[in-house]
């Protein structure tokens, strides 16, 4: 057994102990920590290409080269809060982005379109003053008897409609953040959303919308968790009413 004194002799002579590093330990580790964030930017990946297709943009790769996230429980009143809030600055201004150029004009489908059981439905507060924003509430809805995983975007799409053409959008930028769908039959999703009231297609000359009934939308990509149950796809809701006043 080593005593006071030939500790003391070996620490003063300058000698470090020897510490063995095991090299494969370490590297496992820190492939184990960029693991989530590998799967994050893979889901993000996936919902951005579903978007950009259901836009209208021929850049969706092809399916095997999709990876869906991991999905996680969600209470059946979950609710997401939107970038816009009740306090946005209202304008009749389309931001100069290349997201609203790509949208602008769009013509929207007329159809409610639910796979996977899952139903989208848009509830905007009306009426609306022509030259601000309209605000409300998407809900994503599982109504099939099993139960959905997936990812879906953190923010739906919103279109206000005039003749079957999108004359605004929201968001109004490209959002690459996804979030987790774990939906039981019957549990829902709720999005806060807003949407500028202007016209995309008169900008150049003020963009006013003149006031009176138009229609808007929602909708949501979705991948599924198992790339068995099928590939991503695209939650739509019916066209609701709006008044513009």
């Amino acid at each position: 057994m080593v005593d006071e004194n030939e500790l003391r002799a070996h620490l003063s002579s300058g000698e470090q102990p020897a510490i063995e590093i095991d090299t494969a330990a370490v590297v496992l580790r820190s492939k184990a920590r960029r693991r989530p964030r590998q799967l994050a930017v893979g889901a993000v990946g996936a919902l951005a290409a579903a978007s950009l297709l259901f836009a209208g943009i021929n850049t969706f790769p092809r399916t095997g080269e999709l990876t869906a996230g991991s999905g996680v429980a969600e209470d059946s009143s979950t609710r997401m809060d939107s970038e816009g809030g009740a306090d946005s600055a209202e304008s009749f201004l389309a931001p100069e982005n290349d997201a609203i150029a790509e949208t602008c004009s769009a013509i929207i489908p007329t159809t409610a379109a639910s796979p996977y059981g899952l139903a989208i439905e848009l509830d905007l507060a009306s009426p609306v003053t022509a030259s601000g924003s309209a605000f409300g509430t998407v809900r994503l809805t599982n109504t099939s008897d099993a139960t959905v995983t997936g990812t879906t975007a953190s923010v739906p799409d919103v279109n206000l409609i005039r003749d079957t053409v999108s004359i605004s959008h929201s968001p109004d930028a490209q959002i690459l953040s996804v979030i987790p769908v774990n939906l039981q039959p019957g549990q829902s999703i709720e999005f806060a959303v807003s949407i500028a009231i202007y016209d995309c297609t008169t900008i150049d000359t003020g963009g006013m919308v003149d006031p009176g009934i138009y229609t808007a939308s929602t909708s949501l990509a979705f991948v599924p968790t198992d790339p068995a149950d099928g590939e991503a796809t695209e939650v739509r809701s019916p066209p609701s009413t709006i008044v513009l006043q």
